[in-house]
């Protein structure tokens, strides 16, 4: 009996010329399964990107804005400042490359009472955050000097309040707070209406408080934020990503006005 050496692209094979044809019918099967199984898979993650930093219909009818449209950074800015030097455009989402003492990344526009959504993933132990009703001056260095923080962090169960979800060092999350490994995609939700802050972490929510309460007012004399004046007093702001040193990737980001 013959035989016949075949190269199948990376290694030699001898076979028996008898079974040449089958096993060469087998190798075009195999390649044809594998380009067929790429496209499928490929199609599924453009299928994705595609549902990400668009507002559906439902979202459209009841007033939601798209702050981010996936491709640039327009109507963002440098806190105090103009073009940011540490955020940029990234897998088709906001991403803070985490350079020590770099800009925070603001909004252009400032809001009143508002409903805000937006997707973040973090490494482990990295740390960010979303800082709301936020105002600019000279006489302001950070951002959380006038506004609040909606913690982001790269943990895993933490209920305390400098934890993701909390009112940093003021209002804690609840226990019923779901937090996705490091570098998987997590959900925010900050809503202001009439000074009544509610935060959702993976659509529960894990934090609700009223400004100016009796129960405000212990807690932020109980804070690193009870000699400040500033905190929370203006009625609008701009929203803030914080760049803490590592790197956070926001996407899906959204706001509807509500006055």
């Amino acid at each position: 009996m013959h035989s016949i050496c075949v190269n199948n692209g990376s290694n030699t094979i001898t076979v028996p010329d008898g079974n040449y044809k089958k096993h060469y019918k087998n190798i075009n099967t195999m390649k044809s399964t594998f380009f067929f199984t790429f496209l499928f898979f490929f199609s599924i993650s453009l299928s994705a990107q595609d549902k990400d930093n668009i507002l559906t219909p439902e979202e459209f009818e009841q007033g939601w804005e798209l702050l981010f449209d996936g491709k640039s950074l327009k109507g963002w800015k440098a806190y105090n400042g103009d073009t940011p030097k540490t955020w940029s455009v990234n897998d088709n989402a906001i991403y803070c490359n985490g350079t020590s003492g770099g800009d925070d990344l603001m909004t252009v526009d400032a809001f009143g009472d508002f409903d805000f959504k937006f997707q973040w993933r973090i490494p482990e132990k990295g740390n960010s955050g979303v800082i709301y009703r936020v105002r600019e001056g000279v006489q302001w260095k950070k951002p959380y000097q006038t506004g609040a923080e909606y913690q982001v962090y790269g943990e895993e169960e933490n209920f305390s309040k400098t934890s993701v979800g909390s009112l940093y060092d003021v209002y804690p999350p609840s226990t019923d707070k779901k937090i996705m490994p490091a570098k998987e995609w997590n959900s925010g939700r900050i809503r202001i209406s009439n000074g009544l802050i509610t935060h959702w972490v993976n659509e529960v929510v894990v934090m609700q408080c009223q400004i100016g309460s009796e129960d405000w007012k212990s807690k932020i004399a109980d804070s690193k934020w009870k000699d400040n004046p500033f905190f929370m007093k203006s009625s609008f702001g701009h929203i803030d990503f914080q760049n803490h040193g590592s790197e956070i990737w926001y996407k899906n980001v959204k706001i509807r006005r509500l006055k």
